[in-house]
C-alpha cells in the first residue's frame, strides 16, 4: 500500500512540475474592424472586433493586418505596450 501511494504521489509531482513549466501569454486585440494574422508566422488568428487569446508555450511575436480601409487595430502581449494602426489594411506587430 505505501509503495503504491508513493508511486501515485511521485506521478502527481511530475505532472505538476511538467505542467507548470509552460509559459502562458495573453494576446489582446482591440479593433472596430476585421483582421487576420498569426503568432510566430505559424498559428493563425482572425476575427472582427476586440478579442483576447491565451497561448501556452513558447511565443515571440504576433502580427495582425486589418481587412479594411477604415477602422483601427491594436494588439499587445501580457499587458505590454499597444501596437496600433489606422492605416488602410494596416499591420500591427507585438513581440515579447
Amino acid at each position: 500500500m505505501s509503495q503504491r501511494f508513493l508511486t501515485v504521489v511521485c506521478l502527481c509531482v511530475v505532472l505538476v512540475v511538467l505542467g507548470g513549466c509552460s509559459k502562458r501569454y495573453r494576446i489582446e486585440v482591440q479593433s472596430d474592424t476585421c483582421w487576420q494574422g498569426s503568432v510566430d508566422n505559424t498559428n493563425s488568428l482572425s476575427g472582427c472586433g476586440s478579442s483576447s487569446y491565451k497561448v501556452v508555450g513558447p511565443m515571440h511575436c504576433v502580427q495582425l493586418q486589418k481587412q479594411s480601409v477604415l477602422g483601427a487595430l491594436s494588439v499587445r502581449i501580457d499587458g505590454g505596450p499597444w501596437s496600433k494602426t489606422t492605416d488602410s489594411y494596416g499591420i500591427v506587430v507585438a513581440c515579447k
